[in-house]
């Protein structure tokens, strides 16, 4: 049996090596997995086995990489423009190690991260799902918009309500959460598209992160921090859309839907529900947010 040997050499060792333990999760005979931090290790390699497919960060001299004999050359880029060598294929640095891998072996993508994978970054947009009518299927509702939108684009779902059922919804072994999230925000560690590549669990074509645990987490973050949040993952990650599942816990609720590109607001055709509905409309109205209600599709719940 061939085996396909694909070396890794990249000299963001931290990246490289959470890279290296996502794509060797999925065990395959016919797929062997090579790290190393330094071209000369690299290409002494080359001399003992084939290399299958080279995957090089773009820092690594243009000499040095030519030197590599490989039946593919990758090169991790964050800029559409930059410079390769003919024979080189840019893949985008900060999109899913599932997408990375994907192109590299030229299996289908599960999205079209790849096709755009060096694409420059356009402005993303927000839309959020709120009600403030509880148990009419919000949750299901938003989750089944994030898919059908993730059909053509990749999306990233994110649940900011104090009780999501976590366990419900996202049954997969991610473990990382929305909290880690914002502590990484906060202590400005490494590059947030990498990190949500690493942390992203999959509902179908649906990128999520699993939301908080504890509600008390959730209302001691600051309007400011979410706001923050949203706009760097519009900048700086692959998602041209994140879809904010939200509840009443969040601080700053009515500025977070002023953010938004559109606001869907399920209901239901039933008195006392209706009755908050004109009172969430009449709120919104004295508190000066009358944009909200502009950008606003509801959306009756069956």
């Amino acid at each position: 049996m061939y085996v396909k040997n694909v070396v890794i050499c990249d000299s963001q060792k931290q990246y490289s090596e959470n890279l290296f333990q996502v794509l060797t999760k999925s065990k395959s005979p016919e797929v062997q997995f090579y790290l190393f931090h330094s071209m000369q290790d690299a290409e002494q390699f080359a001399k003992e086995k084939k290399i299958y497919a080279l995957l090089t960060g773009e820092e690594c001299p243009k000499e040095k990489r030519r030197q590599i004999p490989a039946v593919r050359k990758f090169v991790l880029v964050q800029d559409k423009r930059s410079a390769l060598e003919d024979g080189e294929i840019g893949v985008y640095r900060y999109q899913s190690a599932e997408a990375i891998r994907a192109q590299m072996l030229e299996r289908r993508v599960k999205r079209k991260e790849t096709q755009r994978s060096t694409r420059a970054r356009r402005g993303g947009q927000l839309i959020g799902v709120y009600s403030p009518i509880h148990r009419i299927g919000k949750t299901r509702f938003a989750l089944a918009l994030g898919k059908k939108l993730a059909e053509r684009e990749p999306v990233l779902y994110l649940n900011l309500e104090g009780y999501a059922g976590s366990s419900y919804y996202f049954t997969d072994s991610t473990e990382q959460t929305l909290a880690d999230l914002i502590y990484y925000l906060r202590q400005e560690k490494g590059n947030l598209g990498m990190r949500i590549s690493m942390m992203a669990g999959q509902l179908e074509k649906l990128d999520y992160i699993k939301p908080m645990p504890y509600i008390l987490d959730m209302q001691a973050i600051q309007k400011e921090e979410w706001l923050q949040l949203f706009q760097q993952i519009l900048n700086q990650c692959i998602y041209e859309k994140i879809i904010l599942d939200l509840g009443d816990s969040v601080n700053g609720l009515f500025e977070i839907l002023e953010a938004c590109h559109t606001v869907y607001t399920p209901y239901i055709e039933e008195r006392a529900a209706m009755t908050k509905l004109a009172e969430y409309t009449e709120n919104l109205r004295k508190t000066g947010k009358e944009q909200v209600l502009e950008k606003t599709i509801q959306k009756r719940m069956r």
